[in-house]
């Protein structure tokens, strides 16, 4: 059927092809290395809805005979996160980059953002990711309402292997977070920062975290341990 295909979850690698090899098992992604996948199909084949709790549609295609899509009817949302609903990120996949953490620096930019936010929403922060833009200043807004009330903006940067984050984009995250009169800022990043960019932490320390990849692999373990699936 044609606009059907599956993509990597984790590059967005397009496999036009079926992703299974002849045994009907995943292979791996030819850019990535990852398994995990989305499917996108196209909804003129048939469509069954089963059950009262939940419906389940069917649609038959190739390069997947069939694929099938559990939405439970009774379940209420409460609008703490879009990651909660969309189901971008999952415990499974955050699960997986635990497994291959240097895959992080290499994953689709806005996926790293999908991640970030869903790893602050598995910490128990009420989560927003901002719409794209080229404009920087911050990709993710964090509030939580417990003790005390906070609102933190993260960026999250995912530059090429081998280059570190400045301290540019560190001043105008800075600059972001003192015009909205957030808690905190966080940048986030699957590299490493320079020294200047440290310099400027450090008299700032107090308004500002820097986040790099040995901090991304503690967060994973950190959002594992909650749910369940990790030691702490």
């Amino acid at each position: 059927m044609e606009g059907n295909y599956a993509e990597c979850q984790i590059c967005k690698y397009k496999f036009r092809k079926p992703d299974v090899d002849d045994t009907g098992k995943r292979i791996k992604c030819p850019s990535c290395g990852g398994f995990a996948r989305n499917y996108h199909v196209s909804l003129s084949g048939t469509v069954y809805a089963t059950g009262s709790a939940e419906a389940t549609l069917t649609v038959a295609s190739e390069p997947n005979p069939e694929i099938e899509a559990v939405f439970k009817l009774d379940d209420k949302f409460t609008g703490k996160s879009i990651i909660e609903f969309s189901n971008i990120v999952d415990e499974k996949l955050i699960d997986y980059f635990k497994a291959h953490p240097q895959e992080l620096k290499t994953m689709n930019r806005r996926s790293f953002e999908e991640l970030v936010a869903e790893l602050f929403h598995g910490f128990g922060y009420d989560v927003e990711l901002t719409k794209q833009t080229r404009d920087g200043g911050r990709d993710i807004i964090a509030v939580r309402n417990s003790e005390v009330k906070v609102k933190y903006l993260i960026e999250c940067k995912r530059p090429d292997p081998g280059n570190n984050v400045g301290v540019q984009p560190v001043r105008e995250l800075f600059g972001v977070k003192n015009d909205e009169l957030a808690t905190k800022a966080i940048l986030a990043t699957t590299a490493h920062f320079s020294r200047d960019a440290f310099l400027f932490y450090e008299k700032h320390k107090w308004e500002l975290e820097l986040r790099d990849y040995n901090d991304l692999i503690e967060w994973i373990r950190m959002y594992l341990s909650i749910k369940g699936k990790g030691q702490a």
